[in-house]
């Protein structure tokens, strides 16, 4: 289980490589079921980048994967079915990416507000790596 503790670092991770890179973003941090655990957003920030960031943790909690990745994956029988019920909006950008640790999703983070998808990503890899997880792509299968 993700704790208050471990979403905070993973803010401050995400926020100081943003500082250090000029990026003005919002920080999302969700349990595995899409919930809110802790949420930032910079001074200057876009008011907008907090819904992205939102959006994004969302996503990549609930699909498993990073937020941009494409996936067979049908949100609305996933864990985060529950929040969908409520209209909180998924995005499926790039910037959001699950937190696993022994295989499991535990949760996730998502950035919001940094110049390109990419740099949102570093930003939320950086949070990732804080707390002791690693953000994988998924694996792709090869045709035999």
């Amino acid at each position: 289980m993700l704790k208050l503790a471990e979403a905070n670092r993973a803010i401050v991770a995400a926020k100081a490589y943003a500082r250090d890179h000029g990026y003005l973003i919002s920080v999302t941090v969700v349990d595995a079921m899409g919930h809110l655990i802790a949420h930032q957003r910079m001074d200057g920030a876009l008011l907008l980048s907090s819904y992205g960031s939102v959006g994004k943790a969302i996503a990549a909690a609930g699909l498993g994967l990073p937020s941009g990745e494409e996936s067979d994956v049908d949100l609305n029988r996933s864990s985060v079915s529950g929040i969908l019920a409520h209209g909180l909006a998924v995005i499926r950008r790039p910037g959001g990416l699950p937190i696993k640790r022994g295989g499991e999703v535990e949760g996730s983070i998502g950035v919001s507000g940094a110049p390109t998808d990419k740099q949102n990503e570093e930003c939320a890899r950086r949070g990732v790596g804080a707390i002791g997880s690693r953000a994988t792509k998924r694996t792709k299968k090869k045709n035999t």
